[in-house]
């Protein structure tokens, strides 16, 4: 097994890679939470804002590495108040071809990490 092992900022106080590339195929993405990606400060608003960020970044790393939201096949969805499943659903589907919507767990009332909302962790294959 190949695998390449990629942090997106120089913090190598993170105790994790960003993403890892397995056998040049298969993404798997640690959580994504919602920040602007070129500053790569917190982009803070309520639910439905900040789950459109999650995806938006989702969708631009994803093409950066060679693949795009058809190729989901897994996300793990972690939500700071699980009532808000409903808002964030909402906002969610708008970003998948119904047809091709990826396996998914959603965990609830989780404790996140700089007050986020919503955190998103995904496996995608290559294109």
């Amino acid at each position: 097994m190949d695998n390449t092992y990629i942090r997106f900022t120089d913090d190598l106080e993170a105790p994790y890679s960003d993403l890892v590339v397995v056998d040049g195929k298969y993404l798997y993405l640690s959580g994504l939470v919602s920040e602007d990606l070129d500053t790569q400060e917190l982009a803070c608003g309520d639910i439905t804002f900040e789950t459109r960020q999650v995806l938006n970044n989702l969708e631009t790393l994803l093409r950066r590495y060679g693949s795009d939201m058809d190729h989901v096949v897994r996300i793990d969805v972690l939500l700071r108040d699980f009532a808000q499943r409903d808002e964030m659903n909402a906002e969610y589907v708008r970003h998948f071809d119904p047809k091709r919507m990826p396996a998914r767990l959603c965990y609830g009332n989780v404790g996140l990490a700089d007050d986020c909302k919503i955190e998103i962790a995904v496996i995608a294959v290559k294109c």
